[in-house]
Parts: C-alpha cells; structure tokens; sequence
C-alpha cells in the first residue's frame, strides 16, 4: 500500500543534534572543505535505504518503507511484493525508534498504490490500453532500457502512475503498479493523515483506497478492437476519442456542457462495444488486493 514517504523536521538545530551523536547514527556524512577546513551542509545518513538528511534550515527523511522493510529482513532492497497493513505498521514503529519526534513531524510527501498480478504483460496493458486521465495524455510515457514501461500523469498536488513492475525487477510473472504520489501535504490532510503514525488507522488508509479507485475510474482504458465490425460512422468518432490530442485541441475550447456531452457520448461508445472489460477486470483486482493487504 504505502511506499515511498517524505517526513519534515522543522527544529533543524533538535535533530542536527541527534543524526550527529554517534550513538544514533555510525556514520554521517558531510562536505568538508580541503584549504578551509569547513564542514559545511548538507549532513547525511540512512538505516535500511531510508535516507536522512540535515540541511542549514531544516531535516528530512525520506525513500521506500516498502523497500526498507525487504532490506531489512531479506537483505533485498526490493518492493514488487506484497506490504501489508502490519508490516506498514511495523516500518512506522521501526522509524519511530530509529528517529526522534515522528509523532510531531510533518508528513510531506508519500505514495499509496497496489501490485497486481495480471494474466498478461502490464506492459502490453499499459502500451495498448491505457489511454488517459480525465482525458489528458500522459506527461510521461517511458520505457526504462527492456525494464518495465510506465505511464505518469503530473497534477500539481499529485502524479498518478501505472507501471510494469515485473520487468523493473525482471520476474517471471507479470505484475502492474497502479498508484498516487501525493505532492503536497494538503491533498492528503483531508483525510486526515498529518504524521506518519496516521498511517497505522484502517479508516484513513480506507479513505485513501476510496481516493485511489475514484482516480482509476477517472482512468481511460479501453479493450482492444476489431475495427472492421464497428460502423464507419461509430469508428471515426471512437478514434477521435480515443485520441488525447482531440481532447486537448478540440474538446478543451468547448463550453463545459459541450464537453461533457462529449463524455457522455464517448462513454457510450465505449458501453455499446463492450470495450470496458480491461477495466473492470483491473479494478476488480485493485479492489481484492486492498481487502488483502488490510487485513494482511
């Protein structure tokens, strides 16, 4: 569920003082200047992957819990397995103890998504059938030297992603990464998350879950098609909006009501040809991981 994190300590001088006692920390590195003999900022450290770091006016933490957790306990600093909610709370009370003030600190930044297991390559799904967000194009749409091929959709208060994590690792079976990458701190505070600790109560990460199937369905992801048995007249018009340049250099210079009555008329397409079943069938698994990983 919860992988990446971004916590921010305010009081720098309170936790300079604790990543630099020996005790806490074995080593910290610095920058040191040869002719002055200054050490200057930034001071860093880490424990299992997680990074710490100490700048002239504030402290940070952040990276993979996911991963933190595996390098931990498998020496594997992996995340393409399944993190549950009691390893997501296991990883919160680990930091806690590593760390001073968790309970205080803001949380800034964090990720919450699911792998899922599919019967075909997340590659193919993503390249074939993932089209859109709320008929946007992509921002990014890369694919990483034969690892795994992604699709990101940038908002300022969050990114949405979709990616092949099986190839990233290079595993045998075929899993798909669907997740949110919350930016700033206010598009989660509404669910009532401020610290990291709030991450341990079910019903927030349940509001989390609502969140994320509500950017799914925003999702556009269509069937692939045999264009010979769809009339020429129905065909043109699921091409166009199929198309996320249409949207944006048609469809965006509408008036709101003509816009969306293109969304309804696309979504009808879409129902008359049966081209929703990818989608569905995605959202189904997204749907029986979380009851999974909650209870897990």
């Amino acid at each position: 569920m919860v992988d990446f994190i971004r916590l921010f300590y305010r009081d720098k001088d309170k936790f300079e003082h604790f990543v630099c006692q020996q005790e806490n920390f074995e080593e910290v590195d610095t920058i040191f200047g040869l002719h002055t003999g200054e050490i200057k900022y930034p001071y860093r450290t880490s424990f299992n992957g997680i990074e710490v770091k100490v700048t002239s006016k504030h402290g940070y933490v952040y990276n993979s819990i996911h991963k933190a957790y595996n390098d931990r306990f498998s020496q594997e600093a992996h995340n393409h397995d399944d993190f549950g909610y009691c390893k997501l709370c296991y990883m919160v009370d680990y930091i806690s103890s590593k760390l001073i003030d968790v309970d205080k600190v803001n949380l800034t930044q964090f990720e919450f998504g699911f792998n899922i297991e599919t019967p075909v390559s997340a590659q193919q799904i993503i390249r074939n059938n993932v089209l859109m967000h709320k008929q946007n194009g992509a921002n990014h749409n890369r694919v990483f030297n034969g690892k795994g091929e992604l699709k990101q959709f940038d908002y300022h208060n969050f990114v949405i992603k979709i990616y092949d994590k099986a190839r990233q690792y290079g595993l045998p079976r075929n899993i798909l990464r669907f997740e949110i990458r919350f930016l700033k701190a206010k598009e989660f505070q509404k669910y009532g998350i401020y610290k990291i600790t709030d991450l341990k109560d079910k019903q927030k990460l349940r509001k989390l879950f609502v969140n994320l199937k509500q950017r799914f369905d925003e999702m556009t992801i269509v069937d692939s098609y045999d264009e010979s048995i769809i009339p020429e007249k129905d065909l043109c018009k699921l091409i166009r909006y199929n198309n996320s340049s249409y949207w944006e250099r048609v469809i965006s210079k509408k008036s709101n009501q003509t816009k969306m009555r293109h969304i309804r008329a696309y979504q009808e397409l879409l129902n008359k040809y049966n081209l929703l079943q990818v989608k569905s069938f995605l959202k189904g698994l997204l749907q029986k991981k979380y009851l999974q990983l909650i209870n897990f």
